[in-house]
């Protein structure tokens, strides 16, 4: 029999935990705080030290609980007003969110209490928590999605301002703007059973804030059924983010919004020059502790500046750098949690939308699909309504010296891109900008602000675009193959031309590793042999994101899956395939090596073979890998959750998360996922009680109130 555990009081409103054997948590409570206070003891079970890290780093203390790593990102926070803006966000919650949250926070602390043996001693000094931290928390979160960089153009620098290693430091090294993911919807006038169809792909980082929970949220009140939700949330959120219920469900993607901005100040004596006008600084002083190796602490004091534009975080050339955030000081959020709340419960795409229409959301991009046969796209977010121009006219650093540049408020929900069931009858993002959400398009760029995003598009775009539209009735088996597939859309447009050019006036080695490459599928599984030279080559072309530096043809509207095109430079495109081949010889004595073998996806005791590739190779399977020992790369960023969704009647949902549902250590379910993720497999999503107690590991039973 499974291991059972009651956890609390003997009070009369309990809500049971049912652990099935991926480690999944599954909740059947009678209300709605009894659910959220199971929800956060699950997350303890599963992630305990993850949680209290994350929420220690969110105060601003990472450098007094766990050393001087952490005190470049604690002088950030505290100079952003994280800590003093968290309990102005909880006071704001309406009484239902107030209350659920703050059981989210006793199940935390439950369970940090009942096994404290079960924590890190260094995390148990954040303890106890409270409704604060998940303010706080949130905040940290959004300033790494909002600063990250998102998706650019060719040849717009990324702005490290707000560095993403000072805000997430226990993160991996992987580049800038690479978060992402895929996210497709499909309508019930497309697929083959008339049933609305959702794919939710989330690509990020292997860790720190980024991680995933699992999870399954029964209520049922009175007897009867109110909410059966399915989904993940990352780690330290009382809600999920991506999620189903049997009515209906969404996916995001990272959007090209930019909500927020840099300006430069010109100093002049103790305060700086607006609109050729002396304006003081705002001052406030904080106190940073140190913890050093022996245990002692030392103090650091940090004078917080803060300007019309916001708070000074930098310097430049010798001028203070202010940063101006939405969500922040400027339209913020506090309804964040209340509005995914909403969406959750919603039954129906009038009130799905109904929810989004709370705007509480910072950005991205939502899909959606429901049991109507209904498909949506948002571009969602909050973005600052500026002073007119193009994206180009607001990247980088701007000048801190006009105050027609400080925007005060962003453009509302309604005047957002936005579509409802298409004539093709598909929706989808890769991360790229609304224009193309469908073929033909159905947003004209004209209509909104030249501001509000680029006009781009990225090789994994046009994959995403293609495999989509080629699916005539497409079934959710199709959803499950395309979420696996490795074909690079960028070889499949450069190789041609690359091996024409080296019959032409390539060398000896050029030929030679073109005719390895001929061989090649395009594709980059573990078995692909041929991937790795082309990774090379095109690594040591420099090509960008979008391509557009290293092809002869630019995007053109017209042909908006088959351009850009041709070589730019073939004498450079030559020279790069000679460095690559030699390179490879040089290392491992030839040409042809699998994906596989150089690359690896590892957690815990689990380590299985590498598969798929980042931007800028087109790849829809997403995986991006950092250097480890003896030559081999290390997964890091990519694939995390994938969810597959048919919203028949019940809903039919197989699902992953690529690196198991629990960090902490010891648990069995650290990569336990792992070598279903290296074989393209998915799981059922088991939503109902009868399923989850047919792969029953464990049960718990926690109170829903303190006693």
């Amino acid at each position: 029999m499974p291991p059972q555990r009651r956890v609390g009081w003997a009070m009369p409103d309990l809500a049971e935990i049912l652990w099935d054997t991926w480690g999944v948590p599954h909740v059947f409570a009678r209300s709605e705080e009894a659910a959220f206070r199971a929800f956060g003891w699950a997350q303890m079970h599963a992630h305990g030290d993850l949680l209290l890290r994350l929420y220690g780093l969110a105060r601003g203390r990472g450098a007094e609980y766990w050393g001087e790593k952490y005190l470049a990102s604690d002088r950030l926070i505290r100079q952003m007003g994280v800590a003093q803006r968290a309990p102005v966000w909880l006071a704001a919650q309406e009484r239902e969110m107030h209350a659920n949250i703050t059981a989210f926070v006793n199940g935390v602390n439950a369970y940090a209490e009942g096994h404290a043996d079960a924590l890190a001693p260094d995390t148990r000094a954040v303890l106890p928590v409270t409704p604060d931290d998940v303010f706080a928390h949130i905040q940290r979160v959004y300033l790494v999605y909002l600063t990250l960089g998102g998706q650019r153009p060719a040849g717009e620098p990324y702005n490290d301002i707000l560095p993403y290693s000072t805000l997430l430091p226990d993160a991996p090294a992987m580049g800038t703007g690479v978060a992402g993911s895929n996210a497709w919807a499909v309508g019930g006038s497309r697929s083959e059973s008339g049933h609305g169809l959702l794919l939710a792909n989330p690509h990020l980082y292997w860790g720190d804030a980024h991680t995933f929970f699992e999870a399954h949220l029964n209520i049922s009140q009175n007897g009867q059924p109110d909410l059966n939700l399915y989904g993940v949330a990352q780690v330290g959120w009382p809600v999920l983010r991506y999620g189903f219920n049997e009515h209906l469900g969404w996916a995001h993607t990272v959007n090209t919004l930019k909500g927020w901005d840099a300006f430069a100040l010109t100093p002049n004596g103790d305060g700086y020059l607006l609109d050729g006008e002396k304006r003081a600084f705002t001052v406030r002083h904080e106190t940073l502790l140190v913890r050093a190796p022996d245990g002692a602490l030392r103090t650091e004091h940090l004078k917080v500046l803060e300007s019309e534009h916001g708070p000074v975080v930098t310097e430049q050339d010798g001028r203070p750098v202010a940063v101006r955030c939405v969500g922040l000081d400027v339209a913020p959020i506090p309804g964040i949690f209340a509005q995914y709340w909403a969406m959750a419960q919603a039954r129906d795409h009038g009130e799905f939308e109904r929810a989004l229409a709370r705007h509480q959301n910072a950005m991205f991009n939502v899909l959606y699909a429901d049991t109507d046969g209904h498909a949506a796209y948002y571009f969602t977010g909050l973005v600052p309504r500026r002073a007119g121009g193009h994206w180009s006219d607001w990247a980088g650093t701007l000048s801190g010296d006009r105050r027609e540049l400080i925007w005060h408020e962003v453009h509302d929900f309604s005047e957002l891109p936005r579509l409802v069931d298409p004539p093709s009858g598909w929706l989808q993002n890769a991360n790229n900008p609304p224009w193309l959400a469908t073929l033909p398009p159905a947003l004209d760029p004209a209509a909104f602000p030249g501001y509000l995003s680029p006009q781009m598009v990225t090789p994994r775009e046009q994959r995403s675009i293609r495999m989509l539209r080629s699916l005539e009735r497409p079934t959710l088996e199709d959803l499950m193959a395309c979420v696996n597939d490795t074909r690079s859309e960028t070889a499949e447009r450069l190789v041609p031309p690359l091996l024409e050019a080296a019959e032409r006036s390539g060398s000896e080695l050029a030929r030679q590793a073109a005719g390895v490459l001929a061989g090649w599928d395009h594709r980059f599984d573990s078995a692909s042999a041929q991937a790795h030279l082309f990774s090379r080559w095109l690594v040591g072309l420099g090509a960008n994101r979008t391509l557009s530096n290293v092809t002869r043809e630019p995007w053109q509207e017209s042909e908006p899956l088959d351009t850009p095109r041709g070589l730019a430079d073939e004498g450079a495109a030559l020279s790069a395939l000679e460095q690559a081949a030699s390179a490879l010889l040089q290392e491992y004595g030839s040409l042809e090596r699998p994906w596989g073998t150089l690359t690896h996806a590892r957690r815990g005791e689990y380590s299985v073979p590498g598969h798929g590739h980042l931007d800028p190779f087109g790849v829809f399977r997403v995986s991006g890998f950092q250097p480890a020992a003896e030559g081999m790369f290390d997964m890091a960023f990519g694939t995390t959750y994938i969810a597959a969704i048919e919203f028949s009647r019940p809903v039919r949902a197989r699902v992953l998360l690529a690196y198991g549902n629990s960090s902490q250590p010891n648990s069995p379910h650290v990569g336990d996922q792992l070598p279903l993720f290296a074989r393209g497999e998915l799981r059922p999503a088991w939503l109902t009680r009868p399923e989850v107690e047919a792969h029953l590991a464990r049960r718990d039973e926690v109170c829903s109130i303190d006693g």
